[in-house]
Formats: structure tokens, sequence, C-alpha cells
């Protein structure tokens, strides 16, 4: 049946509808897959609207998913040094740095939900640019290939330095991408105070500010003795 058809056939079978309730019904089973998919891309585009409003002088994006910083004070100067080491000029600029995203550490199942729900829409909107997080919330995004291949990007000095710390999604196959680093405690992230096990960083594959990025990560994986 054309499209047409079946558009005429339900607006007849609307109209024969007495109640508002039983016209919302109908709509609602016979429309809801469409209705979903514009109501989640409308959220997406206004998400991404106002998550950059005001953004103009933040030239980095972070998530710092399940930190430390519930239980103990960090040193948040970390960031602009690190990007000032890195050659970036940092003068009225900033580092948005999110530390209020934890999975699993709760017990509440909804709140992790809506928290993954949140990170996805990050994630599509290119409003991440660093992610750092434990592995098993890590893989989540590497497994759609979230992130950028680190190999390629970082200098090959301080690649050797983390030859056993590359991260794979899947240990098994050849020719992988490095998504992230493995990070310990003696890097940066951990000596200011953010995290106290191992945490895998990476870049966004598709992150707005791309360059201040790697730059960002090369110089924290850099400075790490």
């Amino acid at each position: 049946m054309k499209l047409s058809e079946q558009i005429r056939k339900d607006r007849a079978r609307l109209n024969e509808m007495q109640s508002a309730v039983s016209k919302l019904r109908f709509i609602w089973d016979y429309y809801k897959a469409p209705i979903i998919a514009v109501t989640l891309a409308l959220t997406i585009r206004l998400l991404s609207f106002f998550n950059n409003l005001g953004r103009a002088n933040v030239n980095l994006y972070v998530v710092l998913l399940n930190n430390d910083t519930i239980f103990r004070e960090c040193d948040e100067t970390v960031f602009n040094d690190t990007m000032s080491r890195a050659g970036i000029d940092m003068k009225k600029k900033t580092v948005n740095v999110n530390t209020e995203l934890s999975i699993g550490l709760s017990g509440d199942d909804r709140a992790d939900m809506e928290t993954m729900q949140v990170l996805t829409a990050l994630f599509s909107i290119s409003d991440l640019d660093v992610y750092v997080a434990p592995r098993e919330y890590f893989d989540y995004f590497a497994a759609n290939n979230g992130f950028a291949d680190l190999n390629v990007l970082i200098d090959k000095d301080v690649l050797a330095k983390y030859s056993d710390d590359f991260y794979y999604y899947n240990d098994n196959a050849e020719n992988q991408p490095v998504q992230g680093i493995i990070l310990h405690s003696d890097s940066l992230l951990h000596k200011a105070g953010y995290y106290h096990g191992d945490v895998i960083i990476g870049v966004v594959g598709n992150a707005v500010h791309f360059d201040e990025a790697v730059a960002f990560v090369q110089q924290l994986l850099r400075d790490r003795n």
C-alpha cells in the first residue's frame, strides 16, 4: 500500500474516534517509532545548543568518570597547567572538567542508566573531547570505535614509555587502533588526587577540540615521570 493511501486510511479512522484518549492512543501505537526518533533528534540538537552556550572560553571538555573528588580535595590546576606546557595559549581560556558523573558506585540502577544516557548524548553531539574511565565503562564506547587511534597521533618517544599500557578493545584482534592508554598511580591525574586505581584515557574520535585534546593527552603522558 502506498504511503499516501495509508495516511488517508489512518486519518479516516482517526476521525471516527470519539474520545481524545482513543485518538492519542491510536497515534502513539501507529507512529511511536517516528515520534521517538524525531524527539531524540530534537533532544540531541537542543543539548548541543545549550551545552555550547557560554562555552566560548572553553578549549577542552574532559569527563572523569568515577573519580575520587567525593573522597578528597583534588588539584584542579593540573588541567590548565598541562595545557600550558603543551603550548596551548590559555589566556582567557579554560578546561571544563566534569567530575560529577559516576556509574556503579551508588547502587542506584536508574541513576546509572541516566548517566549512560548523558554520556551517550555527549559522545553523539561531539561535546566531549577527553574521556577517562575504568575499563568496563571505557569498553562501552570503544566497542563502536568511539576514540581516536593514539598510535598515529602521539609522538613515538612518548608512546614508547607506554607500550605495555596500550588499550585495545579486543585484545585478540590484529592491527587494532590504540583507543586509549592505561593510567596507573604515577599519572598526573592520580597525583592530583582524582584516581587511586587504574583508569583509561582516550581522545574522543569526533571531538570538537580535537587538536587540543591530543596535545593535552600527549603532555599528560609525557609528564608522567
